[in-house]
């Protein structure tokens, strides 16, 4: 099907992204030139989708984007806690490949600026998976109305330029999509400011000691002795433990590093102190090594 037959047809309107001309990229940037909104449902959410419409969303007075990510749960609590950590995880991945072709992430700064305003929101669905992909534009003349793309094009670039894909357009009763979406965004959960702290990290200004001591750090990656190299080389007190100390110890690290937290209930005269300061070593071993270094 040609392109301007797609464009200009009849009550079918697809937009599949396999005319070089005109892709779902191109019909929202046609949109945002006079639409007041765009409520966009998506299973996945990338920087680079903003990025590719920069210079025409800011055009928008709102932009709200429900996703949701590939996570399950049992309970709605980790559910959550899964949704938020994988919408962020997903949201970093896309960032950092996003440097690859630009280094200074340009464009960024005025995303950062319309979430602190409001102006874009995001909220993470979290009762159940979703997986949903709906465009839903708002024109600024009542003449032209709202309209819906409903497909398979995820708010990512490869979604909205590579991927061959399936979107439908309608132009009538986009009132009840409309309502399916307000429910929808109602029982969702608020993840503007992880969303907000994921690309800050990204585009904050970092201090000369800052860059300094994570060039160190990303130096000596790899080269950083082992716990056991070190408690077996250079720690003052592992040698002076017995090996039920020994035991207790390792014991402790390892329940602490799962749980956050661990307690040593050894009975009287069995070394808890001697233990415990070689705890104290051991935790306090960064900090030494750090200071070392930059010395």
């Amino acid at each position: 099907m040609a392109a301007d037959k797609q464009k200009q047809g009849g009550d079918l309107f697809i937009v599949d992204n396999s005319d070089e001309h005109w892709k779902a990229l191109e019909y929202l940037k046609e949109w945002a030139g006079y639409a007041r909104a765009f409520d966009i449902a998506t299973g996945y959410f990338e920087i680079g989708s903003l990025l590719a419409l920069d210079g025409q969303w800011q055009k928008l007075e709102k932009l709200r984007i429900l996703m949701g990510t590939e996570v399950s749960a049992r309970t709605r609590k980790a559910l959550l806690a899964g949704i938020r950590d994988g919408a962020a995880r997903t949201l970093d991945d896309s960032i950092e490949k996003e440097k690859e072709s630009n280094d200074f992430l340009t464009g960024v700064p005025a995303i950062v600026q319309a979430i602190q305003a409001g102006k874009i929101q995001c909220r993470a669905y979290t009762k159940e998976k979703f997986h949903a992909k709906a465009y839903i534009t708002h024109a600024t003349a009542a003449v032209i109305g709202s309209a819906a793309l409903v497909g398979s094009s995820n708010f990512t670039v490869p979604g909205l330029t590579n991927n061959v894909e399936l979107n439908i357009q309608l132009r009538r009763e986009v009132e009840v999509l409309q309502d399916w979406y307000e429910k929808h965004w109602n029982e969702a959960e608020d993840i503007t400011p992880d969303i907000l702290r994921v690309i800050e990290r990204h585009t904050r200004q970092y201090s000369p000691f800052e860059v300094y001591a994570k060039a160190l750090q990303e130096f000596f990656r790899g080269h950083e002795m082992t716990a056991g190299e070190w408690e077996l080389s250079q720690s003052r007190m592992y040698p002076v433990l017995d090996q039920y100390q020994k035991e207790g110890y390792h014991a402790l690290m390892k329940i602490a590093a799962q749980f956050n937290g661990a307690l040593l209930c050894d009975g009287v005269g069995l070394g808890k102190t001697f233990v415990g300061l070689m705890v104290i070593e051991r935790l306090i071993r960064p900090v030494l090594k750090a200071w070392m270094e930059l010395s």
